[in-house]
């Protein structure tokens, strides 16, 4: 990620939690004076939250200055492990949420008082900044991939479903006095815990494909095989070919045999061509090729 782009998205990351702190100050409020189980339910989920995206903004301060001599291949994999947590939080979410669903279905009250006037303003400003954070989080991720900015941005996206459903729950609830009113508000919460458990699976799925260095996807590996045919009369011999993640990079090693008549010049040629051809078309690329006699 280029410099720029990382104190955008750490920008957006503090702002975030900035704006998760005083949502909690605000849901703890509101749920005192009220008896919604959608508020309970984003009381937990809000905590959780908040928690991740702390670990979010840590995470990103620490990926300011990334040191390649004391990690050489940098420090992505403090990415993956920062997302694997941030997805765990989600998880715990996802199921006191649907326990507490459980709960409120088999007892169904009206919720109402001074708490929900609160929350209706809460959810209305609170889902407005999410909503603006996610999409600049949207932003940072089409403009330089990584882990951590992916979970940033479901994170985002989870609150900003949760307060639209808060907030049209609320006000429907104030508004109409028939008895399916009573059950708005497991509903919404069953909105929210399908949006959040489908990120949640997402961001756990990639994150320890990452750490387990899982290899490159097909559409990538098509691109190595056709820089490999581009030169395929300049190597006598096609080893093995490995590659990995590491956060946002990307490290490719291929090891190629060469006649053994050939000049020390002419096969640094044929790599450093390899070498330019597969980084240029595949972006954060790092690519190494490794040549032997053969």
């Amino acid at each position: 990620m280029e410099s720029t782009e990382r104190q955008r998205t750490e920008r957006t990351a503090f702002t975030g939690v900035i704006t998760c702190g005083l949502g909690l100050l605000l849901i703890i409020v509101s749920v005192i004076f009220s008896n919604s189980l959608v508020q309970k339910a984003d009381l937990f989920n809000s905590i959780l939250e908040f928690i991740s995206i702390l670990l979010s903004w840590l995470t990103l301060r620490a990926l300011r200055e990334d040191n390649r001599a004391v990690f050489n291949y940098g420090l992505g994999k403090i990415e993956n492990i920062a997302s694997l947590f941030i997805g765990a939080f989600m998880l715990v979410s996802s199921l006191i949420m649907a326990l507490l669903i459980g709960y409120r279905l088999l007892h169904l009250v009206r919720i109402h008082g001074f708490g929900v006037r609160l929350g209706i303003a809460c959810t209305l400003i609170f889902g407005t900044i999410n909503f603006i954070l996610w999409v600049k989080s949207l932003r940072h991720k089409r403009a330089a991939p990584s882990p951590i900015v992916d979970a940033q941005c479901r994170l985002f996206a989870v609150k900003t479903v949760g307060n639209t459903c808060m907030f049209f729950t609320f006000v429907l609830s104030l508004s109409l006095n028939y008895h399916w009113t009573l059950y708005l508000d497991p509903l919404a919460s069953c909105i929210t815990l399908g949006f959040m458990g489908r990120s949640t699976w997402e961001l756990i799925r990639h994150s320890i494909h990452d750490l387990l260095d899982r290899s490159l996807d097909e559409p990538l590996q098509a691109l190595i095989n056709k820089a490999l045919i581009r030169h395929f009369n300049e190597y006598s011999a096609l080893d093995s070919v490995r590659s990995r993640y590491s956060g946002q990079n990307i490290f490719i090693e291929i090891f190629l045999g060469f006649d053994p008549g050939r000049t020390l010049a002419e096969v640094q040629n044929t790599t450093d061509a390899i070498k330019r051809d597969l980084e240029a078309a595949i972006p954060h690329a790092e690519v190494l090729v490794i040549p032997r006699a053969q």
